[in-house]
């Protein structure tokens, strides 16, 4: 499941097929993705509450990937609820931003 967040224009899109080419629309150099699975859940979790990744209007901060492979297609969803929940906190905007599943 690939997970788009964008900052300025406040919104998480969900893709759960790889091949959607919303998703290359949204791709740029120097991209930000965070891959997220099962060994590596924990470390991505503290990492998000600890401020590791931030978001601002500049080109280079103002949306991020996430790549989230978990055990069932029900965590990866729930992943991305946990996601703005921690990131609303910090980022209020991010906090009542919509969720679409795309594809």
């Amino acid at each position: 499941m690939d997970v788009y967040v964008n900052y300025p224009n406040p919104h998480f899109t969900v893709h759960s097929n790889a091949q959607c080419t919303e998703i290359q629309k949204h791709k740029k150099t120097n991209q930000r993705v965070v891959t997220v699975d099962n060994s590596n859940f924990g470390q991505v979790l503290s990492d998000l509450v600890n401020n590791k990744y931030s978001f601002s209007s500049n080109a280079s901060e103002n949306d991020m990937w996430f790549d989230i492979t978990l055990s069932s297609p029900q965590q990866n969803t729930g992943f991305v609820f946990i996601l703005q929940a921690i990131l609303g906190n910090r980022y209020k905007p991010l906090s009542n931003a919509p969720v679409t599943f795309h594809c």
